[in-house]
């Protein structure tokens, strides 16, 4: 399905039925909007991890501005405010003045700052294996090391990832990185799993330049953590590199009354590598389904 606003198109697909007949009345569930991360994929690859979801809210899933099968605005329009105020719009659209958001990686990035520029439509806030910056952060003391991925990978790997995060974003060097350093970015027992989620989204190599280059350089909300009023979870693999657990660690301590949960044997596609852990931690975030009060 698509919406055409803020002089663009979002695509966007609905998983699960907004009410639940289970209970002797019609119950309406939590909207949980979902945002992928990349930035450059799209919502594809969380569908496998988030699917079992639908049980007890209703899953937006939203190709972001620039990527998957949304239009393709001039780049300098896709920075990180106005696909928050895209992701507002949308929801406004479709007549929705209260929604739960769900941002796995930068797409946790796009989802603080719709937390912070629309505090009234966000009830409540899910971050998973996401970070409030790309610059170093200094982690509590007597905190275990942090994940890298030069303790699990070869050379040739590391030569692979470095000609990406140096700024050499092609076809053919994206193409190699998810090839040779994807299967890395789950736990050294899960390493089956990223290139099954990867292989499911489209990938946007414009918008994935366009990100590290122009995007994530100046990306730093640890200064406006406290301003962020929705109830927050966060969520991490204990054995994610890509954003790990000290920058979750640091949006939870950021963030007033946020939850941490750091997760064992996963890496940055908890919800696809440890399911069920990651299952309970979120429905037991999200708020129960609720008699309709126009009924």
């Amino acid at each position: 399905m698509y919406a055409h606003l803020n002089d663009t198109t979002l695509f966007y697909d609905i998983d699960g039925a907004e009410f639940d007949p289970g209970h002797g009345e019609l119950l309406r569930k939590p909207v949980l909007v979902v945002l992928h991360g990349g930035l450059g994929f799209d919502h594809a690859y969380l569908k496998p991890g988030l699917g079992p979801l639908r049980d007890h809210a209703q899953l937006l899933y939203v190709d972001l501005r620039g990527q998957g099968r949304s239009g393709r605005p001039p780049l300098e329009s896709c920075t990180l405010e106005q696909m928050a105020d895209d992701v507002a719009a949308l929801c406004a659209s479709l007549g929705l003045p209260r929604v739960q958001v769900f941002g796995h990686s930068a797409g946790g990035f796009v989802a603080m700052h719709l937390a912070l520029r629309h505090p009234t439509l966000v009830a409540g806030l899910i971050l998973c294996g996401s970070s409030p910056t790309v610059q170093p952060i200094m982690d509590e003391e007597g905190t275990e090391p942090a994940p890298s991925l030069a303790s699990r990978a070869g050379p040739e790997t590391l030569a692979v990832a470095g000609r990406v995060f140096g700024g050499d974003i092609t076809d053919e060097s994206v193409a190699d990185f998810f090839r040779e350093v994807g299967p890395f970015y789950a736990a050294p027992s899960h390493m089956h799993v990223p290139p099954r989620l990867t292989a499911l989204s489209i990938m946007t190599v414009g918008m994935m330049r366009h990100f590290m280059t122009a995007i994530a350089p100046g990306y730093d909300l640890r200064p406006r953590l406290a301003e962020i009023a929705a109830p927050t979870l966060v969520v991490v693999g204990r054995e994610d590199w890509v954003c790990p657990p000290r920058a979750s660690r640091a949006i939870a301590r950021g963030i007033p009354g946020a939850r941490l949960i750091v997760l064992g044997e996963a890496g940055h596609f908890t919800f696809s590598e440890t399911p069920a852990a990651f299952l309970d931690a979120v429905v037991s975030f999200l708020p129960p389904a609720a008699s309709d009060p126009a009924a």
